[in-house]
């Protein structure tokens, strides 16, 4: 990781002050000047403004999870949380809140629109035009930046050229709500899905470049399921699946040990959940990546385990303990693996804090083994595999989509018609040969070991008969069941990871419905229900005052 903590903290990044301007657009960073007429056509220059992109987006890192969990029902805090993190659980965020900085934002997105607007993306070496993956790169940080300002603050300032005077930071830039602006990224994205993210670098023994790059196809979809644009959702996640090849398999399954159809011990050593959360794992996708080499503190480990201010909340305690654990028909057990001693675990297990307290697991893990290099996760397989699942299911194929989290995508499960009937995988078909829809052909070889995603912390999901959709009367009501399903798979896999109270957002917004985001929230506050639920009814609370 020393490469990387050299550039970060060794580089001048090049920035405005504008002190002076709109509050809202001080991207202040070093107090430096942008050269206003520098082009960037060499790989050295894009490569430094690049780096200096990924230094502002780390201001960023620590909040993507605390205002997308803990505003939400999986996170609570204890009772050695500071005033900044109450605020921001009980939903009444302040101005000077530390984490409510709606400037470092929008200096991510002036770094970005500085490079976009500079860099030659006619520039050719070895036959191709490489300059044109940072230019590309550059628009899908930036488009992921301002949906995480559209998403906090309900609105955003846009602008695509980069603020470099006082003058330019006073220009009345139109604003727009998170329905008004997800149209204009997409169409500031379409033209360059197809460009792959820039080479990977290594960035020491625990850290390749690849992972701090935004996948577009990614960023596209997630755009058009906010959107309601389902098949072509799934038609961008299944792009990047097939061209990387991801798959859920068993690697990161944890698992019991069985004598006889008895339990006897939770296998610690062999496949394990906790793997994912190692830095060199490829079930990461994105992370927004940093050092404490230099003295930088890791706030969410701190958070989680030196200070115990964060927990896992009752909720989300009580949604692992729920589930079965099976390892044939008639074995099971309670329990989902991914809880406790995959998620979270006993503050006493590592000898310190209060014995009471359920302490966060998955930030001690997100270190190198020198403990030099700390990172947060954007994206990651399982994260991708369960978008896919969202979009065909509201595409109308609510069985592909539950196939996703109890048997995975392979030949195997799409053979069998009873797990995925013809019309739902076919675009063409007979009794006896079909024509795969574009964005469901996974018979290649490389996902045949694909598993359900519910499969890691509850077993063989293929032999759980009550795992299964209700026979229903209509398949609105099928789709509605399974969406479900999604939202509670993502709180048991993907719980305190940042996206929480967006994935709620997006459901509560799709199903005209703000009852199903205030009715979750409300849950974890035990006492005072009834005033979160009332506050939350009201769509423009969801929303942070800068």
């Amino acid at each position: 990781m020393k490469n990387l903590t050299q550039i970060l903290f060794g580089l001048i990044v090049l920035a405005v002050i504008a002190s002076s301007c709109d509050s809202l657009l001080d991207v202040h960073s070093e107090r430096n000047m942008f050269p206003e007429n520098h082009q960037i056509d060499s790989p050295n220059d894009s490569i430094y403004t690049m780096v200096g992109i990924f230094t502002q987006l780390q201001k960023l890192a620590d909040r993507y999870v605390i205002l997308g969990e803990l505003r939400s029902d999986l996170m609570d805090v204890t009772e050695n949380a500071g005033l900044e993190l109450q605020e921001i659980n009980d939903l009444d965020i302040s101005a000077n809140n530390k984490y409510n900085k709606i400037e470092d934002y929008y200096s991510v997105v002036n770094h970005c629109n500085y490079l976009i607007n500079n860099i030659d993306t006619a520039f050719t070496s070895g036959g191709e035009k490489s300059l044109l993956k940072e230019y590309a790169a550059a628009k899908a940080i930036r488009a992921w930046t301002y949906m995480q300002i559209a998403l906090n603050y309900g609105k955003a300032k846009y602008y695509k050229d980069p603020i470099l005077s006082v003058q330019a930071a006073q220009t009345d830039f139109p604003e727009y709500s998170v329905r008004e602006l997800i149209p204009i990224l997409i169409s500031e994205l379409e033209p360059v899905k197809h460009v792959e993210s820039p080479g990977a670098i290594a960035l020491g023994v625990d850290m390749s470049s690849e992972k701090l790059f935004f996948p577009i196809p990614l960023l596209l979809g997630d755009l058009y399921l906010w959107n309601g644009q389902y098949e072509n959702a799934a038609r961008e996640f299944y792009t990047l699946i097939e061209r990387e090849r991801y798959i859920i398999d068993d690697r990161y399954s944890s698992t019991w040990t069985v004598d006889n159809g008895v339990f006897v011990e939770r296998d610690m050593f062999d496949q394990n959940y906790l793997d994912i959360f190692e830095l060199t794992t490829p079930e990461q996708i994105t992370l927004i990546a940093g050092s404490t080499e230099l003295g930088e503190i890791d706030e969410l480990n701190k958070m989680t385990f030196t200070e115990y201010e964060l927990k896992p909340s009752q909720l989300a305690l009580n949604n692992w303990d729920e589930q079965i654990y099976y390892y044939n028909e008639s074995a099971t057990i309670p329990g989902d693996l991914r809880g406790s001693l995959g998620s979270y675990l006993n503050a006493s297990y590592f000898g310190g804090g209060a014995s009471n307290i359920n302490t966060i697991l998955k930030y001690y893990l997100m270190w190198s083994e020198a403990e030099v290099s700390k990172a947060v996760m954007v994206y990651r397989v399982a994260t991708l595999y369960l978008r896919y699942a969202e979009a065909v299911n509201r595409a109308g194929k609510p069985n592909l989509a539950f196939a996703v989290l109890k048997h995975g995508m392979n030949s195997d499960v799409l053979a069998v018609d009873s797990i995925v009937p013809r019309h739902e995988k076919y675009q063409i078909y007979t009794d006896s040969t079909g024509i795969f829809f574009d964005f469901i052909d996974f018979e290649n070889i490389a996902f045949d070991e694909n598993i359900g995603v519910h499969s890691r912390g509850c077993g063989n999901m293929d032999r759980a008969i009550d795992y299964k959709i209700p026979d229903f009367n209509s398949k609105e009501d099928s789709i509605l069941y399974v969406e479900d399903k999604i939202i509670e798979e993502l709180a048991l896999e993907t719980a305190f990871e940042g996206s929480r109270f967006h994935d709620l957002m997006r459901i509560s917004i799709r199903r005209s419905n703000t009852a199903f985001l205030a009715d979750k929230v409300a849950a974890k506050h035990t006492g005072n229900e009834e005033a979160i639920r009332s506050k939350l009814m009201d769509e423009n609370n969801w929303y942070i005052e800068p």
